[in-house]
């Protein structure tokens, strides 16, 4: 499979090139797969020294009810995300962060990833104001990461999350606290086109896409 690269960064220029074409073109795209990355250029990714991941991946799109029939998130467990994780796991490893594997520890790591599948609908992002975000405002229950509000970009981002996008989110959990404050999101990873025709996600593109991200962000090395 054909892959093509789009690596943004997070700069005026960036700002200016957005306010004119708010999407990545994604035309003669139908049999490649896109990777995007951003991350806040002011960032010092040298400084950080472990990060926590969990071991699901969010769905977005979708609920689950609780026994109060409620509408509550849903996650992927199954061995495809493991295979996901694993494979963030390792590339992160590779750049030489520590990995803190004790739930109860995970606010003390430095930064924190979220990834998360778009299962169902397309979800448009707009300046630091993800439309989805509304729905899922903390990703998974509030007091996840500590005492914080939410989570923000401090770069500008304008896009179209579409069925069967994975987005990774690198967030700073060294960020000041107190109430009322946000966690500011370091670097992200989006990435489209992993669905074939006949509708299935297609986990070794996944894996490859993952490790692309990875790669085209050499400033996450320490």
């Amino acid at each position: 499979m054909k892959i093509k690269q789009l690596l943004l960064l997070a700069t005026v220029g960036v700002m200016a090139l957005a306010s004119c074409q708010k999407d990545p073109s994604t035309s003669g795209l139908d049999n490649e797969y896109l990777v995007y990355t951003a991350h806040d250029a002011s960032a010092d990714f040298s400084a950080i020294g472990t990060y926590y991941i969990p071991d699901s991946i969010l769905l977005i799109g979708s609920h689950a009810i609780n026994e109060e029939g409620e509408k509550v998130s849903k996650y992927w467990k199954d061995a495809d995300a493991m295979t996901l994780i694993n494979t963030i796991v390792s590339q992160l490893n590779a750049l030489g962060y520590a990995r803190i594997t004790d739930g109860a520890l995970r606010t003390s790591a430095d930064v924190g990833l979220q990834p998360s599948y778009v299962e169902q609908s397309t979800y448009f992002v707009g300046y630091n104001d993800p439309y989805w975000w509304g729905y899922y405002p903390y990703y998974w229950m509030p007091s996840y990461w500590g005492p914080w509000y939410g989570w923000y970009y401090p770069f500008s981002v304008y896009y179209g999350y579409t069925t069967g996008s994975l987005l990774v989110e690198m967030v700073d959990l060294n960020s000041e606290s107190g109430s009322g404050k946000s966690l500011p999101i370091l670097w992200n990873a989006y990435i489209s086109g992993l669905i074939d025709g006949n509708n299935r996600f297609e986990t070794a593109a996944a894996v490859e896409a993952l490790e692309q991200a990875f790669a085209q962000s050499p400033y996450l090395k320490k």
